[in-house]
């Protein structure tokens, strides 16, 4: 009777042995496609990031071709021909 109760139980195991290994290797397909999509994920915020920025210079470089905050039009830019400050270098000293 023992016999018998060995054999079904190994052979119980033996039939089912193939549904848990089946089981886990479904969960390690869903590990990966979950490493995947995390990974799309931050390629996509990624992108959203800098498309956000380029919005904001955008903003900012409109801004500021309305109310520049730099005026060039009155920009002088001639050199002062006056030494009247100016300090000339004695030059090397001379050893006597």
């Amino acid at each position: 009777m023992r016999l018998n109760f060995l054999a079904g139980m190994i052979g119980t195991a033996l039939i089912l042995a193939p549904l848990g290994l089946a089981q886990q290797q479904d969960k390690a397909k869903q590990t990966q496609q979950s490493q995947r999509a995390s990974g799309d994920d931050g390629v996509r915020r990624a992108i959203e990031f800098q498309r956000a920025k380029d919005r904001a210079d955008e903003r900012q470089a409109w801004a500021e071709a309305r109310h520049p905050s730099v005026d060039y039009s009155h920009a002088d830019r001639q050199m002062d021909d006056s030494n009247a400050n100016s300090v000339k270098d004695p030059g090397p000293k001379v050893k006597k």
